[in-house]
């Protein structure tokens, strides 16, 4: 019994799913199950030399997957070994992604160097076959868990390469004796076994996972199959050609300042980050103390030749510790005795003037005794602990003491710019003091807004810059990302270089629809676009209060038949079916039956056929040859993918 098996392309849809094997029994029947049209048509106009032809759904994932395609091809290549145990003729038609599912089984067929004898024909309808180059290098063409096995067996060659290494450097070039140079050449061998083997094993599975590359494998695929093979194509499925664009496609999915504004944002805390990082910073604290210690305030020289202001500094103290001690006896005594409290009061007040008095004194003595009392006082908070100098006189903790950072950055902004901005020579008492407290209460919010400006221009300056540079990083990854996943391409070691109407191990033809058939598929397709755009804008509101993404999706497949486009619109239309139909029946083990031959289109079904490059032969009366109608062949002799039967 002659057969026609079917095999369906990708994203099978039926009432919205893409599964295959689980198809609502609700829906239209498809042109590869059985019970279709298109199987009534087939087993009507086509008969076997024996009797009549069965037809048979060969059903996979369909997911857009070249591995699924690949492991589909292999399922669907047992199924045709079946066919070809029992001796009996058959055809092979797949659409879509179906006809690559075919190519997959035909390429593997031969790899094993046991070809299809019963093939007869293997007709391709839109199909998009996505042509692969493998990587250069076996290690970029092997799998994550291969790539780890292969590195763990490079292991000991590397570690006897740096031993050698390591004996150059340490002992030179020196001459050694015969008996060592064996030695490590030996040594040498039998650390590089692991890799050799591990290279010869990945190789081995390598030529036989890709063996779409083999020149022999090509060699006899060409030889056994380039004859049988009939493809068909509508000039406008937009499968085909979008995959056929889709190489040379430049699409900009990020702008050149898609992420300014975001980083510019920044700005915002920009301030208080450089804050903590120099807070934080070990190298930026110590550098501030070291500028303080010896630029400012010449702590080592004051100290070395001011010690008589240092005495009068001294004195200076213990006049404001009588001071506080009077002044903490008065509050003592305030509520208990209110007479000693008024005394230690005015001995307080006495001290206080006292000591302004000795204060006025010596900065008369001593022109330099603010600058003295100021470095003391530095020495005192940041360079001494427990009055012993910290470990080599520079800033306490060297630096990671970030408790202590902090105070000398709150000391520069507070004692060392007020001291910038008012001269103790010209101000000073209460004036001053106050002065000196005002001073960082208004210069430093200002000084940090300027310099917060600044660094909001800076920003947004590199901002820009950055953005662009993400853009066309981002832009260039997320169109290979997409080319990638359109092309289904999800295999290891190999990258898709386009698509084409032939598969790569084929040279590359086009067989055209003839231009009735075209313009029927496409009318049909238009009619469906029309009927559903119409219905799809009366049930926009619908859609609207749908509730959930499941019920608008259910809701879209209603009103979508799929047959809006002209890659799903192939089997609706019945001139199509008739000359796929009579395109089967010319191949050895079929013919055409009494319907067929009687059929009022069967001239023009002949014409078409022809035009696709397939001569018919009626009994012993020759049909229309393929130099006849000069059929389009890009690249390859005039008729050179006929099949003469």
């Amino acid at each position: 019994m002659a057969t026609v098996v079917n095999v369906h392309g990708t994203f099978v849809h039926s009432a919205g799913t893409a599964d295959a094997l689980n198809i609502n029994p609700d829906a239209p029947v498809q042109w590869w199950q059985q019970g279709s049209t298109f199987e009534h048509e087939v087993k009507s106009y086509v008969t076997g030399e024996d009797g009549p032809v069965d037809v048979v759904p060969f059903t996979w994932r369909s997911q857009n997957s070249e591995i699924d395609r690949r492991q589909a091809g292999s399922a669907l290549l047992e199924t045709l070994r079946g066919l070809d145990k029992k001796g009996e003729p058959y055809v092979v038609v797949g659409h879509s992604h179906g006809g690559s599912v075919i190519a997959s089984a035909l390429i593997e067929s031969v790899s094993r160097r046991r070809p299809l004898v019963n093939l007869k024909r293997w007709i391709t309808i839109g199909t998009p076959f996505v042509g692969m180059r493998k990587e250069r290098f076996l290690f970029s063409r092997l799998t994550l868990t291969r790539k780890v096995i292969f590195v763990a067996s490079l292991m000991l060659a590397l570690m006897f390469l740096f031993y050698v290494m390591g004996e150059l450097f340490t002992h030179g070039f020196q001459a050694r004796s015969d008996r060592y140079y064996t030695a490590l050449l030996f040594n040498g061998v039998m650390m590089t076994l692991p890799i050799l083997f591990s290279y010869i094993v990945f190789r081995f599975f390598d030529g036989r996972e890709l063996k779409g590359y083999s020149g022999g494998t090509v060699a006899r695929a060409r030889t056994s199959y380039a004859g049988k093979w009939l493809p068909i194509s509508h000039k406008n499925d937009e499968a085909v050609q979008g995959l056929r664009m889709l190489p040379g496609m430049k699409l900009h999915f990020f702008d050149d300042g898609f992420a300014a504004s975001t980083i510019t944002k920044a700005a915002v805390i920009a301030l208080p980050l450089v804050y903590l990082f120099a807070v934080t910073s070990p190298t930026i604290m110590l550098g501030i103390s070291d500028f303080l210690q010896t630029r400012i305030y010449d702590v080592q020289e004051f100290v070395e030749e001011d010690g008589a202001a240092t005495k009068a500094r001294e004195e200076l103290r213990n006049f404001s510790g009588r001071m506080r001690e009077y002044q903490e006896q008065a509050d003592q005594q305030s509520g208990l005795n209110p007479a000693a409290a008024e005394e230690a009061r005015q001995r307080a007040a006495g001290a206080r003037r006292e000591l302004r008095e000795k204060r006025r004194q010596l900065e008369q003595s001593f022109p330099e005794f603010n600058s003295v009392e100021r470095a003391q006082r530095f020495k005192r908070r940041f360079l001494q602990r427990a009055g012993q100098p910290c470990e080599g006189g520079r800033l306490c903790g060297g630096g990671h003491d970030y408790a202590l950072n902090s105070k000398l950055l709150f000391h520069v902004v507070t004692d060392e710019l007020s001291s910038a901005v008012i001269d103790d020579g010209v101000v000073g008492g209460r004036i001053g003091g106050l002065l000196r407290l005002l001073i960082p209460v208004i210069l430093v919010p200002l000084a940090f807004a300027v310099i917060a400006l600044v660094m909001l221009k800076v920003i947004e300056y590199l901002a820009q810059f950055v953005s662009k540079v993400l853009a066309r990083g981002l832009n260039k990854l997320t169109l290979a990302e997409m080319k990638r996943s359109t092309f289904g391409n999800d295999t290891e070691g190999e990258i898709v270089v386009g698509a084409d109407y032939g598969p790569s191990w084929l040279d590359p033809v086009t067989w055209e629809l003839p231009a009735d058939v075209a313009d029927r598929i496409s009318a049909h397709s238009n009619a469906m676009a029309s009927q559903s755009i119409a219905k799809f804008r009366e049930a926009i509101s619908t859609l609207s209060y749908a509730e959930g993404e499941d019920a608008r999706s259910k809701l879209i497949s209603n009103y979508l038949t799929w047959n809006e486009l002209v890659h799903t619109s192939y089997f609706e239309v019945p001139e199509f079916r008739k000359m796929v139909a009579l395109a089967i029946s010319q191949a050895p083990g079929f013919r055409p039956t009494e319907n067929l031959l009687n059929d009022v289109e069967y001239q023009a079904t002949v014409q078409w056929v022809a035009v696709l490059g397939q001569p018919v032969v009626i009994g012993d009366t020759p049909g229309i040859m393929v130099a006849d109608v000069a059929p389009q062949v890009l690249g390859a002799p005039q008729g050179q993918a006929s099949y003469q039967a």
